[in-house]
């Protein structure tokens, strides 16, 4: 399997849609921080997030160096609204607990998984995050 240049694509991905570091943070639902520790290597994405990154790189077109046009980041957009509107129903029809479970999963096999440099910042923020998911659809 062919490793992935992280920054690289981070940095390609949002230069070609012509954003800013924080208005990419907000369209992929990170912080803008993650987002700078991705451009400059210092931290990985999640696998989920990998995925995403990777679809909507693949959506953009070639990795060509010039920035889409108006319409086609518009399509981009919607699309990608697309995905997250799916991926909130999905959140919200599958029990918090089974959604936990596959957190604690992958935090316990994040070293397997080749992610030594988790923190437990990270894990912090990860369980952090599922809780706010929890209060928002399952309240």
């Amino acid at each position: 399997m062919a490793t992935i240049d992280i920054p690289a694509l981070v940095k390609g991905l949002r230069e070609r849609l012509g954003l800013t570091q924080e208005q990419f943070a907000h369209e992929v639902g990170v912080t803008f921080s993650t987002v700078n520790q991705w451009e400059n290597g210092r931290r990985r994405p999640q696998p989920f997030l990998l995925k995403r990154l990777l679809e909507m790189e693949a959506a953009s077109g070639e990795s060509s160096a010039d920035a889409l046009t108006k319409g086609e980041a518009l399509t981009f957009k919607r699309r990608w609204e697309h995905v997250n509107a799916a991926e909130r129903k999905e959140l919200a029809s599958a029990p918090v607990s089974l959604k936990f479970r596959q957190v604690a999963a992958l935090l316990a096999s994040a070293e397997k998984l080749g992610w030594n440099e988790t923190l437990a910042a990270e894990e912090d923020l990860v369980r952090e995050r599922w809780t706010r998911l929890r209060r928002e659809y399952h309240a």
